[in-house]
């Protein structure tokens, strides 16, 4: 587009969609944190946060009456990539949450994803061991470990088995970017795809809030929790079509850069929301995490 003789920079875009990327993943911590704070369980938070980001992408597909493939492989991939990229990884956020551990530090974890992809993709031989990657996965863990060790690091002690249950997040977003590498999805639009991706976790989802007896639905006066809820669906939906055109378009390597983004914002929704105050270890982490994050990439930069 040429708006009086000037061409924008075609980068303007992307890194805009990153950032409003990094924004609503970091700002989905907080949303949790404020849902099953206020009574929602954990298992029925994230059901229904899954069924209606599937349900808004669903009524997206409507114009165009193209809709999510049912085929062998493409249910494959929706059930793969949603389950252990979204089923898994909110499961352990909103018990995280519940239990209370700070959505910015949450927010800090998530941004291993790429840490824990490397090391994946090193067994599965998707890459090759090289000292400059090794020494990011190094310092990476290091950046968990000042989040963990320390007494002073978290508000209580007993929060430290939350925090590593925490880390099953991250480690289902690797798991989600090695399966689709290994056994790859049939080629959707990114609407089509979100679609799918969402509708096919909500059913597993379904069947952990069913086991665990925790129902849950709309009742009485809306407060705070039911908004949050509410609020967290279309940031889902948001994020994931993002994350799809994104890779689409500029890559996966490209995306990874999120992980600088979501944790900046996370701590300071977690400081809008509940008032959160990070210890300095807790801070200190970041350095390593980004530079783990930095690392990963820098040879594919």
């Amino acid at each position: 587009m040429n708006f009086f003789g000037i061409h924008p920079n075609p980068i303007i875009l992307p890194l805009f969609m990153l950032f409003i990327t990094g924004v609503a993943y970091g700002l989905t911590y907080s949303l949790v944190g404020v849902g099953v704070g206020g009574g929602i369980p954990a298992f029925a938070f994230s059901f229904w946060m899954s069924l209606g980001a599937g349900i808004i992408m669903m009524i997206m597909c409507l114009p165009k009456r193209s809709y999510p493939g049912i085929s062998i492989p493409h249910l494959r991939g929706y059930f793969m990539t949603g389950i252990s990229g979204f089923g898994i990884p909110y499961i352990a956020v909103t018990i995280a949450s519940s239990e209370g551990v700070p959505a910015g530090i949450t927010s800090m974890l998530v941004a291993l994803a790429p840490i824990l992809t490397y090391l994946g993709a090193v067994i599965f031989r998707l890459d090759r061991l090289t000292a400059l990657k090794s020494f990011g996965f190094i310092v990476g863990v290091g950046g968990v470990l000042l989040i963990v060790i320390p007494e002073a690091s978290l508000p209580s002690p007993d929060l430290v088995g939350w925090v590593i249950l925490v880390l099953l997040a991250p480690l289902g977003y690797a798991t989600s970017a090695l399966s689709a590498a290994l056994l790859p999805p049939p080629k959707s639009d990114a609407i089509q795809f979100s679609a799918g991706f969402f509708l096919a976790t909500s059913l597993f989802l379904f069947v952990f809030m069913a086991g665990s007896g925790d129902w849950w639905w709309f009742s009485g006066q809306m407060d705070d929790a039911d908004w949050a809820l509410i609020m967290s669906a279309p940031l889902q939906a948001l994020g994931i079509y993002l994350f799809l055109e994104l890779i689409r378009t500029m890559g996966p390597v490209f995306f990874t850069s999120v992980n600088f983004i979501t944790p900046i914002t996370g701590i300071l929704w977690g400081m809008a929301f509940f008032g959160e105050r990070l210890s300095i270890w807790v801070l200190i982490a970041l350095v390593p995490l980004f530079m783990g994050v930095f690392f990963i990439n820098l040879k594919n930069r």
